[in-house]
């Protein structure tokens, strides 16, 4: 399942621009490694820098959060969670002796839009620190009620895949499959895990740069993909 591709003035773009654009690109302190460009779901540019092919699949860092947030709209719409579920209910293993109500109030959607209220982000400690990731989260204090303000926090997300992982059963790679991958065309996934073996979520997730360019193709198509709805377009909305 490769994009269509076509030219940019067929698209109504102008060749010239991109031209230019790359060409300012290449003189800032920005590395490229690839560049595609779609227009009406069609590639009308695209280009990988040395030692970077079309082929090679690129460590998306944060952009993997996009894959893990598209996993929960899949449970949600397949009755499995709602965003108001509370994030220790799904680990009664894993609570803290003394919970407080912050904690007991903390929901999905909460760690989908980062407010969970913990400062400083938690992510760089924990990655580094922690054998069991989900136990130590949910121990850390939350000073702000959640909901209220906006700190970017990875593990957060990483908190998603671990649910995904709960309610399914499977990683959230593995999950995405037959609901994204499959239809979209995208082959070879590969997601870093942790030491619990839960994929890391906020990061890690390794895909080819079209892979990358249809996700966001799918998101402008409100959730359809040849003719077909996938996600509701509803869920698309409300997370963008």
């Amino acid at each position: 399942g490769t994009l269509p591709v076509s030219s940019p003035e067929a698209e109504g773009v102008s060749s010239t621009m991109i031209d230019s654009f790359l060409n300012v690109a290449s003189r800032s302190n920005h590395e490229f490694h690839s560049f595609m460009f779609l227009r009406h779901g069609k590639v009308v540019a695209q280009g990988w820098w040395n030692p970077y092919q079309s082929t090679f699949r690129h460590s998306l860092y944060s952009v993997s959060k996009s894959f893990t947030s598209t996993a929960i709209g899949f449970a949600v719409s397949e009755g499995k969670l709602t965003v108001y579920d509370k994030v220790v209910s799904f680990f009664p293993g894993s609570l803290p002796a003394n919970m407080s109500p912050y904690l007991s109030g903390l929901t999905i959607k909460d760690l989908l839009t980062m407010s969970v209220g913990q400062e400083p982000d938690p992510t760089l400690k924990l990655a580094l620190n922690s054998d069991d990731w989900v136990k130590d989260f949910l121990a850390l204090p939350i000073v702000h009620q959640p909901g209220t303000k906006f700190l970017y926090n990875t593990m957060a997300t990483f908190m998603l895949s671990a649910i995904i992982q709960q309610v399914t059963g499977e990683k959230v790679v593995d999950y995405l499959k037959p609901r994204l991958f499959g239809p979209l065309g995208i082959k070879g996934a590969d997601w870093e895990v942790n030491n619990q073996g839960i994929n890391t979520g906020g990061w890690g997730l390794r895909l080819k740069t079209e892979d990358m360019a249809k996700l966001g193709q799918l998101y402008l198509q409100n959730g359809v993909w040849n003719g077909k709805q996938l996600l509701p377009r509803a869920w698309i909305q409300e997370a963008t």
